[in-house]
């Protein structure tokens, strides 16, 4: 499903580069719907020839809209919906696809949705939160992803392909530069230079995107008095850095070589706000005497109290190498290598309140590092009834996780904070095959399987330091660990246990399409996919460090791709129903030794869904687009426990675009307004539905956000200028957060703010 804005260009156009560095027509003579091309399926194809439910972003598409960063890609696809990760800083985009999401980041825990960026799977998703700078096209594809893929993944995954350097063309670039309000500002730019023109070229990419003026002040609370101590500190400020290197070698017309190296550099603050409930008080007024101090410090939306800011710094290394040859005209190979290095750091105050409810005491760190391989085959066979393609994938990665973190359980026990470092190795290999049958002219049938082995080992080392005393490093009586019924291979005198487990399973895909004519194509369409078990990290008995098992989706999907009357109409829209088996959820399990996380199998679910994406050309100088979504959910009841529920998934949403296009004498004017709507959304609590009925809170409410843009590409030149705005009604809303469920006493919802109405100016000349 395409969101792509194209225009006709003139016999004597001129291309001016973008914000995003596209290449945009001016002197056009208006909009029309313009042919897709994606690699959903390891192949280009156009997007109305694809059976599968793809959301397809060009470089002017996220201009349009202002999607400057991963995070906004969930507000213009039907089915998809990202947010900041709560507590963690604002460095993650947690993202649901269809219902399915990783509500938490452990080395030990892979996600439902995976990212790429240039064929090069992300594991962990710390820094995904950051630019979108010199990309080329975002492709969304939804539901189980396992027949093709680098990695098994039940939700779905987003494909970032950057630009690439360009030997056919000539020594080119731009250079980008904006302000706004909040004192933000950025500046970035790219150049491809042709080093042996049509063999050999080189593209090199920057960009310093900042706000220094945050929208928000925490008071800090001092955690043992519980009283300010004339701190405050700024939140919703960001400095976000990237830099590219891409090399494209042509040496022959069968051999192309593509490499790429991206730095990304982020440091964010979050800004969050409690919701709590105390027997006898429920609001967010400030506290009566005699209950939690869990007031917040003033009654502006933005502004709050806590023991710690809420900040992330993270840093990430990717690097992408591409081996494509031609062996013939119809047998073509692939290799792609990729690594990734993440560094991050962040802190939080858990509760988010003035009280020490919940807190890191130190930065959270999480370092990892993953290196991949795939290797592919494909081709035509039997005179192009079949395209097939097989592949071999390799995946490892090592890494670690390390929190120091306290609360009032551990106060109360005397406890300063607790030390918990959970090393991990993980490793994947996989095969697949996947052919498409040409069974008549009109009709195509796809098949394909992938047989799965992967590897989890881990080492946990976790002991408690004592209230007011020094870190006494691991020993049997600072142990954290449940002697009485330990997790296995435990060592008490180190405080260490650990843990292996392997996980074997099989995804598969099939489908056929039915093209009635040359402008409408259906489909019907099955797929399954898992993704791995692994080992709860921070677990400390026997109950708690039991591993979780590897989950399982699988949908059944129909759809309809067409494009009606006259090529003025585009109309895509997909019915689902996945069966969702072994769902794994991570809940927060208040116990005497402190707070911890733990990966449970929650129980099977029944998900069915619809999706549409419409665009129409009234005429060439306006344009709409108009996308919906509906979900649907239910979960078996639990032999015994409360009934789960399905968290950050709205059951209803949708957004329209309205685009004119203007021609003056000073220039060409593209103008977009845009509106965003979605419905509540219930977060993850431990207690599932008992715990949404006896805490309101714990349900983010509906919200609906409009935005504009007006771009000129001015005459005679090779500039481009813009004024936008975000959320233009200033709307104060908040994500899903973190839910601390003690029933009887207290619960808190710590939730994530969204941004107040943002706007600015941005100029960008190509040269």
């Amino acid at each position: 499903m395409s969101l792509k804005l194209s225009r006709i260009a003139s016999a004597v156009a001129v291309a001016v580069a973008g914000t995003a560095g596209a290449q945009v027509p001016v002197l056009a003579q208006g909009f029309a719907i313009e042919e897709v091309v994606v690699t959903a399926r390891k192949k280009e194809e156009t997007l109305q020839d694809v059976p599968v439910a793809v959301t397809s972003m060009s470089s002017e598409d996220l201009k349009a809209l202002n999607l400057s960063d991963t995070q906004d890609l969930g507000s213009f696809s039907p089915g998809v919906h990202i947010e900041p990760a709560p507590g963690q800083g604002g460095s993650i985009a947690k993202v649901t696809i269809r219902g399915q999401v990783q509500t938490d980041n452990l080395i030990t825990l892979d996600p439902s949705v995976g990212w790429y960026i240039d064929d090069v799977y992300l594991a962990r998703a710390y820094g995904t939160a950051n630019s979108l700078f010199d990309v080329s096209r975002i492709e969304v594809l939804k539901g189980p992803q396992g027949t093709l893929y680098g990695r098994n993944t039940t939700g779905g995954a987003i494909k970032i392909l950057t630009e690439k350097a360009d030997p056919m063309a000539e020594l080119n670039g731009y250079v980008t530069a904006g302000v706004g309000n909040y004192n933000s500002r950025k500046v970035g730019g790219a150049i491809n230079v042709p080093v042996i023109p049509n063999v050999l070229a080189v593209r090199v990419v920057a960009q310093k995107d900042e706000r220094k003026d945050g929208f928000g002040e925490i008071t800090v609370y001092d955690r043992f008095t519980q009283s300010p101590t004339g701190e405050t500190e700024d939140v919703g400020t960001r400095d976000n850095e990237v830099y590219r290197v891409g090399v494209t070698y042509h040496p022959t017309d069968a051999l192309r070589l593509m490499f790429t190296y991206e730095q990304n550099k982020s440091y964010m603050t979050m800004a969050s706000r409690n919701r709590s409930h105390q027997p006898g008080f429920t609001g967010d007024e400030p506290t009566p005497p005699g209950y939690f101090p869990l007031q917040r410090s003033s009654g502006d939306f933005y502004d709050s109290a806590a023991n710690y800011g809420n900040y992330s710094d993270a840093d990430a290394d990717t690097l992408a190498l591409t081996l494509e040859y031609d062996i013939s005209n119809n047998l073509q190979t692939k290799l792609v290598y990729g690594n990734r290095d993440v560094d991050t750091a962040y802190m939080s105050d858990v509760d988010g309140t003035g009280a020490p409810v919940s807190q890191f005491s130190f930065p959270f760190e999480q370092v990892a590092e993953q290196d991949s391989i795939e290797w592919q085959l494909s081709g035509l066979a039997f005179d192009g009834f079949l395209d097939w393609i097989a592949g071999l994938y390799y995946f490892e990665e090592d890494g670690f996780d390390l929190s120091r973190s306290g609360g009032l359980s551990t106060y109360q026990n005397g406890v300063d904070y607790n030390y918990s470092l959970g090393e991990a190795e993980n490793k994947s290999q996989s095969a697949f095959v996947s052919g498409t049958f040409m069974l008549s002219e009109t009709v195509n049938a796809t098949l394909g399987v992938r047989v799965t082995e992967d590897e989890k080992a881990f080492f946990s080392q976790q002991y408690a330091v004592p209230l007011g005393g020094p870190d006494p490093g691991p020993s049997t009586a600072a142990c954290r660990i449940d002697s009485g019924n330990p997790p296995p291979n435990a060592d008490f005198n180190q405080c260490t246990w650990s843990d292996s487990e392997t996980y074997e399973f099989i995804s598969w895909t099939a489908s056929v399409d039915w093209r009635f004519d040359e402008d409408v194509m259906a489909y019907a369409k099955t797929a399954s996919s898992s993704r791995s078990g692994g080992q709860n990290a921070r677990g400390l008995d026997q109950a708690t460090s039991e591993p979780f098992e590897e989950e399982t989706a699988t949908d059944i999907e129909i759809g309809v791709k067409s494009e009606l009357f006259d090529n003025s109409v585009k109309l895509n829209a997909a019915y689902y129903h996945t069966f969702y088996e072994d769902t794994q959820q991570t809940n927060l399990v208040n116990t005497p030794s402190g707070l911890i996380t733990q990966v449970v199998n929650a129980g099977d679910a029944d998900i069915d869904g619809i999706e549409v994406d419409a665009q129409w050309v009234i005429t060439p100088n306006w344009m709409l687009t108009v996308t919906a979504g509906y979900l649907d959910w239910s979960f078996d009841k639990p032999d015994t426990g409360t009934t789960p529920i399905l968290p950050s998934a709205p059951e209803f949403e949708g957004t329209a675009r309205l685009n004119y296009f203007l021609p003056t004498a000073i220039g060409d004017w593209t103008m977009d307004l845009n509106v965003s709507s979605r419905s509540k959304m219930l977060g993850n609590i431990s207690s599932g539905q008992a715990g949404i009925d006896a805490f309101p809170a714990a349900t983010t409410e509906s919200v609906t956000l409009f935005g504009a843009r007006a771009q000129l590409d001015v005459k005679d030149t090779n500039l481009n200028v813009s004024f936008w705005v975000r959320n233009l009604t200033d709307e104060e809303y908040s994500t899903t957060g973190l839910n601390l469920f003690f029933p009887g006493s207290l619960a808190i919802a710590n939730q994530p703010l969204g941004e107040p109405r943002t706007f600015g100016l941005d100029l960008t000349y190509n040269f």
